[in-house]
């Protein structure tokens, strides 16, 4: 009791400090909380590789899908949106969970001039590798049928027939293991959008 009445003043300062040192840590590195409420179901589909081998979205269940729609001839946004993929990608990498608990699907909805070699040409052209045994490029039989599977995914594609240019949403789309739709992410339109932001949403989704 002497002891406390002596030192009391100390004690009281050292405590003061503790919880300001908690408070400090805990305000700098906050536990981020992801809402993922159940959007809808994702479309099925049956598309065909680089390698024009059928491939349905239910051959990746059990994975969390990034599933992102493109098309090669695109002036401004799908290279620097598939860029920040590839950035997500290798982080993905680093921690042991891209292509074992999640698949990245990039999507042409300009299948007749978007050939394999033309996709290949056009991953070629991203600054950063793209690792394909883990990332599906796909194309359907014709633009059709793409527009109709992105307005089933919930998004929208206007196309040009004087330049063949088309006007789309640059999203993101986050499915989880069991084929349900839970996040769209605005791409690199969105200058303030990150890998480590999407990587936040997928980590949440492979951990679920």
């Amino acid at each position: 009791m002497v002891f406390l009445r002596k030192h009391a003043f100390k004690i009281a300062v050292l405590a003061l400090c503790a919880a300001l040192g908690t408070y400090l840590y805990l305000a700098n590195n906050p536990k981020e909380t992801v809402k993922l409420d159940v959007i809808k179901a994702a479309p099925n589909f049956q598309l065909t590789d680089l390698d024009e081998k059928p491939v349905t979205l239910a051959d990746s269940n059990g994975k969390v899908r990034v599933v992102y729609f493109y098309f090669a001839n695109c002036p401004d946004v799908c290279p620097p949106t598939t860029f920040l993929m590839s950035e997500l990608q290798d982080k993905l990498k680093k921690d042991g969970t891209f292509g074992k608990d999640v698949e990245f699907i990039s999507i042409s909805f300009d299948p007749e001039r978007d050939t394999p070699e033309a996709v290949r040409k056009f991953i070629e052209k991203i600054p950063n590798e793209i690792d394909l045994t883990g990332w599906t490029f796909l194309r359907g039989k014709d633009d059709a049928e793409t527009k109709q599977l992105m307005e089933d995914f919930g998004l929208s594609l206007l196309k040009d027939e004087e330049t063949k240019l088309y006007s789309h949403a640059d999203m993101i789309t986050l499915v989880d293991r069991e084929g349900q739709i839970r996040k769209y992410m605005t791409g690199s339109i969105n200058e303030n959008t990150t890998s480590d932001q999407i990587k936040t949403v997928v980590d949440a989704l492979v951990d679920q």
